[in-house]
């Protein structure tokens, strides 16, 4: 094991972890990824010291609150520890850190600095999920579609306040589309009849967007464009499904996914959700899926992320048994005061290629643009365009035009770093009037996302909540809703609220509108 002077003095570990200038990441985010990846690809031996912060700063000519800001979200997620004065440490057994606050101390000679952990807002809070090892057995039991409740007359309810997971179109700059329009008005008279194929220069731009943003390096050709995320699972679904197969499903979790593998005839399992991601229960699974699908990076809609720990058993698991992975990466973009994980298509072992990466601009963007991508394994390219031609998916290259040029002459990440600030500031004003409520248990700011999961210190009455939301234009959606592996209960314990659909100075408001209508349905 080299001690510590030794790694300082390695030449190829101070160009690996020295951040470029100028670059699309920030200097923590480029050293974060850097040291996650050695620290979970083994480079890194566990109990190996690290530097302290003076030190790694002094020697990468960085200032230390980069540093810390870096060890801080390390330490976050369970990959070192601090201790004492044998340093700061790596461990290759992450853990869950919740209810905790991350001195600058523990990093440095100095105390004059407190960062909280991720968690800061969670010192009271309820157990968030219930015991992942208990819930598992349900893996054992087949899927049964759940029926909407007749108290529910909407089950999307997207246009109306607080409804989750719809970003707010009016954030992209119209004028940056306007121009985009208008370049993409000027492709050639090939590129507008019936296409088979997407626009080799929006392949580009998200290739170079991948490797910037999620550490995915792909061949442009990889990078198959669909019309939204539903899309991509119904064409994986037909490349790497027969009716009758099982998959395994996040619970709660996106209904979409559940929504497209039952279209296909798929068996469905649940996969638990616990504060480290979903939970695979290998024992009770003895025939394994042909598709998992989990939101590794930020998880629907719970906001946690799957742990490194649980991400090396996945892709072992899914390695061993030839099965494939959906990497759903929800919402990924928009955190703000920590930064995303490495996409898990990026950790795969070289040679494998058990992972699926999907993402959309639909969030990213608007929904209107109607431009996704699932990243599939170069061998499998020409099925996948032969599979989607025969879903019935085009390829309208105006809008993929429109979407590479806002990718390429830099709008998209001017967009996003404005929409970040945005959403953390409505985020913030959201836990705060719910917090003035009396209804909800301490709330947890997740760091990032258009949703988040507010749980309430006593239930209400299904029913009567969701029919008085319906008529307040209310679009929060409860919890139970999303926990497609249960039955219906006539009490709902937590509400699922969006933030792209309500602007800052009206949020206060509508959460008045909100506690009345608990305070009606209270149990």
């Amino acid at each position: 094991m080299l001690d510590t002077a030794d790694w300082l003095n390695t030449p190829e570990w101070t160009a690996r972890l020295t951040p470029q200038h100028p670059h699309a990441l920030s200097k923590v985010r480029q050293l974060y990824l850097a040291l996650y990846e050695a620290i979970t690809r083994g480079e890194l031996a566990d109990q190996q010291q690290l530097p302290s912060s003076r030190q790694l700063a002094c020697q990468l000519g960085l200032g230390r609150n980069t540093v810390i800001a870096a060890y801080a979200q390390l330490h976050d997620e369970g990959l070192i520890f601090a201790s004492g004065r044998r340093g700061t440490r790596v461990q290759h057994q992450p853990h869950f850190i919740a209810n905790e606050s991350i001195h600058r101390s523990a990093f440095d000679d100095t105390t004059e600095l407190t960062l909280p952990s991720l968690s800061r807002r969670c010192n009271q809070a309820p157990p968030l999920f219930e015991d992942s090892h208990a819930k598992s057995n349900k893996q054992t039991q087949p899927y049964t579609a759940k029926k909407p409740h007749p108290a529910r007359t909407n089950l999307t309810r997207q246009h109306a306040d607080l409804a989750p997971g719809m970003p707010d179109p009016s954030l992209f700059p119209p004028a940056d589309w306007r121009r985009a329009l208008n370049a993409a008005s000027r492709l050639p008279s090939e590129h507008l009849g019936y296409q088979y194929r997407p626009l080799a220069h929006l392949q580009e731009a998200l290739a170079r967007y991948l490797a910037i943003y999620r550490s995915l390096m792909v061949a442009p050709e990889q990078i198959i464009i669909t019309s939204g995320t539903r899309q991509s699972l119904a064409l994986a679904a037909a490349m790497y499904s027969d009716p009758g197969d099982l998959a395994w499903v996040e619970s709660p979790g996106y209904p979409g996914a559940v929504d497209a593998f039952k279209m296909h005839a798929l068996k469905l399992r649940a996969l638990p959700v616990d504060n480290e991601g979903c939970h695979i229960n290998v024992a009770a699974s003895a025939k394994p899926p042909a598709l998992i699908y989990l939101t590794p990076c930020f998880q629907y809609p719970t906001g946690v992320a799957l742990s490194a720990t649980r991400r090396a058993q996945l892709l072992h698991y899914a390695n061993q048994h030839h099965c494939m992975i959906f990497e759903d990466d929800y919402d990924s973009e928009f955190r703000d005061d920590s930064q995303a994980r490495p996409a898990l298509a990026s950790q795969q072992s070289p040679g494998s290629s058990t992972v699926l990466h999907a993402g959309t601009f639909s969030k990213l963007i608007f929904p209107a643009a109607r431009i996704a991508w699932l990243v599939v394994p170069m061998q499998h390219i020409d099925h996948a365009h032969h599979c989607l031609r025969a879903l019935g998916g085009g390829h309208n290259t105006i809008a993929q035009a429109t979407v590479a040029e806002i990718v390429n002459n830099g709008s998209l990440a001017k967009h996003l770093q404005r929409a970040r600030g945005i959403y953390a500031q409505r985020r913030r004003m959201l836990l705060d009037a719910l917090d003035t409520t009396g209804f909800f248990y301490p709330l947890c700011d997740t760091g990032g996302s258009l949703s988040l999961v507010a749980h309430l210190n006593r239930p209400v009455s299904y029913g009567p909540l969701v029919t008085t939301m319906d008529s307040q234009r209310l679009g929060a959606v409860c919890l139970e809703d999303l926990q497609w592996d249960t039955p219906h209960t006539e009490r709902a314990q937590a509400l699922v609220l969006g933030l792209g659909n309500v602007s800052t100075m009206n949020i206060p408001a509508t959460v008045d509108r909100l506690a009345q209508v608990l305070k009606s349905a209270t149990v």
